[in-house]
C-alpha cells in the first residue's frame, strides 16, 4: 500500500524541522563562540596586552594604544614588529609613527625635564626616520608636516666654504648667511597627526 503525499510529507517534515533547528543552534553557537573571541580580544587590546600570533595591522593597532597609555618602549618594540612583518603601507605607517613618538616625547623632555642634550638626540631620532619615511613616500603630507615641525625646533645648520678657489677676496658676515639652512614656515605649527 502506497502512502498518500500528505502523509510521506508528514513522516520527512519532523526530521528535516530537527535537522534545521540543529544547524540553526550549531550556527548561532558559532557566532557566539566568534562574538565571545572578538570582544576577548578587544578587551585585551584595551588593556594592550600582547596578542598571540598578532597581524601586523593589530600589533600596529596595539603600538598605538601602548603609546597613548605612556607605555612608549614597548610601543617601539611593536612597530619595529610591524616593520619586520608588515606590508609596505604597514611599514611606513611604523616608520612614520616611530618619528613622531621620537617627536613627541623630544618636546616633552625639552619643557618638563629641561634635558638639552636628550631632547636634542630624540628630535635627530626624529628628523632621520620622517626623513627616511619621505624618501619611500613624498607624498606623505603628514610626515613632510611634522619634519618641519621639527627643523623649526632644531634646524639643521651645516657649515659652508663660501669660496669657490680661495683666490676671492674674504666674504663679509652678513652675506655669509645661509637662509637655506633654516626652515621658512607660511604659519605656526597646528600639532602633530
Amino acid at each position: 500500500m502506497a502512502l498518500k503525499p500528505a502523509a510521506a510529507l508528514r513522516r520527512w517534515l519532523a526530521p528535516a524541522c530537527l535537522a534545521l533547528a540543529g544547524l540553526a543552534l550549531a550556527a548561532a553557537a558559532e557566532r557566539g563562540w566568534s562574538g565571545w573571541q572578538q570582544a576577548r580580544a578587544n578587551e585585551r587590546m584595551a588593556w594592550a596586552e600582547p596578542p598571540q600570533d598578532a597581524e601586523p595591522r593589530v600589533l600596529l593597532a596595539r603600538a598605538v594604544a601602548l603609546e597613548r597609555l605612556g607605555r612608549a618602549d614597548e610601543a617601539l618594540a611593536d612597530y619595529a614588529e610591524v616593520e619586520a612583518r608588515g606590508d609596505a603601507a604597514l611599514r611606513h605607517a611604523a616608520r612614520v609613527n616611530v618619528a613622531n613618538l621620537y617627536l613627541r616625547r623630544g618636546i616633552a623632555v625639552a619643557r618638563e625635564d629641561g634635558n638639552a642634550e636628550r631632547a636634542l638626540v630624540l628630535l635627530q631620532l626624529a628628523k632621520s626616520g620622517l626623513r627616511r619615511a619621505l624618501r619611500e613616500r613624498p607624498e606623505d603630507w603628514n610626515a613632510r608636516y611634522n619634519l618641519e615641525l621639527a627643523q623649526r625646533l632644531l634646524p639643521d645648520v651645516v657649515p659652508r666654504d663660501w669660496r669657490r678657489s680661495g683666490d676671492e677676496p674674504e666674504i663679509p658676515e652678513a652675506m655669509k648667511r645661509d637662509k637655506a639652512a633654516w626652515t621658512e614656515m607660511v604659519s605656526p605649527p597646528r600639532g602633530m597627526h
